[in-house]
C-alpha cells in the first residue's frame, strides 16, 4: 500500500494539511484587503470639491443677452461674480458662480431675500451664443435659455 498525503478520521473526512488551511487564509485576507482598497479608492474618486482650482474650474466673461426677454441681462466677470439686470427696470441681482464641466453652479444674493444656489447646465454653441439649462427651482422653472454675447 502506497502513503497517503491525507488521513481519513474515523467519521471518514479527510483532514486538510496545515499549509493549505494557511495558504487558503492568506488568499482570503488578500481578496478582502483588495475589496477594501477598492472602496477606499471608490469613495475618495468621488468627494466633490467646490476649490478643486483653476486646472478644472473656468469662468465666463462679457455681457450676455437673454434671447426670449431681450430686456435681461447676465454680465459674468472672470472672477467668478456677476449680476442679472433688468434693463426694463433697472433691477439687479448679484450672484457668485463658477463654472465645472458642463455645469454652472450659481449663490445669488437678492437684495430682500436670503441667498440661494442653483446648479444649472450650461453649453457653448460657439464664442457668441450659450445656453444655461435652469433647474425647476429657479425663478424660471425649469426652462433652458439662450443667451447672445453683446459686448
Amino acid at each position: 500500500m502506497g502513503t497517503r498525503k491525507n488521513q481519513v478520521d474515523g467519521s471518514g473526512a479527510c483532514n486538510i494539511s496545515a499549509l493549505q488551511k494557511m495558504l487558503g487564509r492568506y488568499v482570503a485576507i488578500v481578496i478582502v484587503a483588495i475589496g477594501a482598497l477598492a472602496i477606499v479608492v471608490g469613495l475618495t474618486g468621488c468627494v466633490d470639491d467646490d476649490n478643486d482650482g483653476p486646472d478644472t474650474d473656468w469662468y465666463i466673461s462679457g455681457v450676455w443677452s437673454n434671447n426670449s426677454y431681450p430686456d435681461e441681462e447676465m454680465v459674468f466677470y472672470s472672477d467668478g461674480t456677476g449680476y442679472w439686470m433688468s434693463l426694463s427696470d433697472g433691477s439687479t441681482i448679484d450672484y457668485d458662480y463658477y463654472c465645472y464641466g458642463d455645469r454652472i453652479y450659481f449663490t445669488f444674493y437678492p437684495p430682500y431675500d436670503a441667498p440661494y444656489t442653483l446648479d444649472c447646465y450650461i453649453d457653448f454653441v460657439n464664442s457668441g451664443n450659450m445656453s444655461i439649462t435652469w433647474p425647476p427651482s429657479s425663478w424660471y422653472g425649469a426652462l433652458t435659455i439662450y443667451y447672445t454675447r453683446v459686448d
